[in-house]
């Protein structure tokens, strides 16, 4: 099976040790999908992408060029984006899309290498039958074993030109299981017990990152988790949950909430990675958390459901220009944040409109 020129999604891994070697390889791969008018997006350290760049020569000015150490990719937000960007292609009757990409393992934290599996097996129900190929790179010589070893039970398809079926590959049913348990949450992580309400959740994070002052993004990251309390917290409270607590704290790089309650429990795999319908009734709560954390992360035991977000915070180092409609593809590709955010401020204030009416 071949790589280029087929209709439908196809998402393949692509394993490599050298620069040279990545190179050798995407640059036939590249030209092929430029000669046949299909849009190419390339999202790569800056040494691979700037090798791959020369390499192609005039040809690199027809590929979207994304650096992503400048933009470090987020899996939710890339999901989103490759959708959006897919869905511009078709209405502007483009044909295939073509996005090569690797992803930012921060080193010492499991939980995210876990967040990029789901992102592959999310991908695969989200944007099948799409006009899209994805390929997925990743360095033998520094990618995390553990994301080496479950690179094949979550990519469909293994290399390119060809691209062979992957015997080990999972579909999300047998990956994105909602876990028991969630590690522990940080010593100094503050408390509200009770059945708190979304107001009274806003208020603890405002209390404990009241002091989040510098760089403009700090301050951004505490408003964004005062977004997502807010709906975690309501979604909660709509679950008919009568226990709800909240933790919010700020340390080792990061600020967190997390909110558990007694209420029906979630237990959808793919809750909030897909975008809600215009008009749906519901299912934008958890979606709008996922874009506006770094990481989100979802446990359920049969009496409750714990969920917890959190955003690091080197995000001094990217770029917040997110106004308006974020149409250059290059950009979309990185760690931009959702570009609705004056939406899902509007969606806050909605929602404590309701708490004040008892929800």
């Amino acid at each position: 099976m071949n790589v280029v020129g087929l209709p439908g999604l196809l998402h393949t891994a692509l394993t490599y040790r050298t620069t040279d070697e990545l190179v050798g390889v995407l640059t036939p791969l590249v030209g092929k999908w430029l000669s046949g008018n299909d849009r190419v997006i390339v999202s790569l350290e800056p040494g691979r992408l700037n090798a791959l760049r020369s390499e192609l020569g005039a040809e690199a000015e027809h590929v979207w060029w994304s650096d992503a150490s400048r933009r470090p990719p987020h899996p939710a937000r890339r999901l989103r984006a490759i959708h959006e960007v897919v869905e511009e292609e078709r209405r502007l009757g483009h044909g295939q899309v073509c996005f090569v990409g690797e992803r930012s393992f921060r080193a010492g934290l499991p939980e995210l290498v876990a967040e990029w599996e789901r992102f592959d097996v999310v991908l695969d129900d989200a944007l099948a039958g799409a006009p899209l190929t994805v390929v997925c790179t990743f360095d033998l010589t520094t990618a995390p074993e553990r994301a080496l070893e479950h690179v094949a039970g979550t990519h469909p398809m293994l290399g390119v030109d060809p691209a062979l079926p992957s015997t080990e590959y999972r579909r999300s049913a047998d990956v994105l299981d909602v876990p028991s348990a969630l590690p522990p949450l940080p010593p100094a992580a503050s408390h509200l017990g009770g059945r708190v309400s979304p107001a009274h959740a806003r208020t603890l994070v405002r209390d404990v990152l009241g002091g989040a002052r510098g760089h403009v993004s700090v301050m951004q990251a505490a408003d964004d988790l005062t977004v997502a309390v807010t709906e975690l917290v309501t979604n909660a409270w709509q679950a008919g949950a009568r226990s709800i607590d909240v933790w919010c704290w700020r340390s080792r790089g990061e600020i967190g909430v997390q909110v558990d309650d007694d209420g029906r429990g979630l237990r959808a795999p793919l809750a909030g990675y897909r975008r809600p319908a215009a008009g749906a009734a519901g299912g934008r709560g958890l979606w709008i958390v996922r874009q506006l954390a770094d990481l989100v992360e979802i446990a359920y035991d049969g009496r409750g459901t714990r969920v917890r977000a959190r955003i690091f915070e080197d995000r001094g180092r990217r770029s917040y220009a997110q106004a308006g409609s974020e149409r250059a593809g290059l950009e979309r590709f990185g760690g931009v944040l959702v570009a609705d955010r004056r939406d899902a401020r509007r969606r806050a204030g909605r929602l404590g409109a309701a708490e004040a009416r008892g929800l």
